[in-house]
């Protein structure tokens, strides 16, 4: 079966405030959900590269070089900046190269502790901030915060579909 790429992905924005709970725990179980996939598989499948395409620490490599964006993305909300920052992925590569080499469980576990610094800063948001709505200038679309940890959400689901499928081949 066929992923969809993420750049043709469509995502249903503008949920109410009653789902950022539950959007929150979704993102937040990421770190568990890569540690029950990758238990007990062994490194060179990690580090295998199919078709030229990432490998499974890739994947997770990118999720914390894009969590460390994110970031700022929670202090345009914070600050109620009309647009939020821009993420540039070109310029991820030596992360990449650097997390291929490091230990899986480091790997999640500095994922693990990222994620969670997230989602407690957009709890600690006031009320202002996470009904603040700015443009994503890279979707094009105006975002709340909720609108943005649905990206997150699904953005992990997507990666951690892609690595499921160099494991099993689904």
């Amino acid at each position: 079966m066929r992923i969809t790429p993420w750049s043709d992905r469509e995502l249903a924005f503008g949920k109410g405030l009653d789902e950022l709970p539950v959007l929150l725990e979704r993102a937040n179980g990421t770190a568990a959900r890569l540690v029950h996939l990758t238990a007990r598989v062994p490194r060179e499948q990690l580090t295998l590269r199919p078709y030229g395409r990432w490998s499974i620490v890739e994947h997770i490599g990118h999720l914390i070089y894009l969590q460390d964006r994110l970031d700022e993305r929670v202090d345009d909300f914070a600050a109620r900046r009309p647009e939020l920052c821009w993420i540039d992925l070109s310029t991820q590569g030596p992360a990449l190269e650097r997390h291929r080499n490091q230990d899986l469980g480091d790997l999640i576990e500095e994922f693990r502790l990222k994620r969670e610094y997230f989602v407690r800063r957009v709890k600690e948001l006031d009320p202002g901030a996470v009904r603040h709505r700015a443009i994503n200038r890279c979707r094009g679309v105006s975002m709340t915060i909720v609108d943005t940890v649905l990206y997150v959400a699904d953005h992990d689901d997507h990666h951690l579909a892609s690595m499921r499928r160099i494991l099993f081949h689904d």
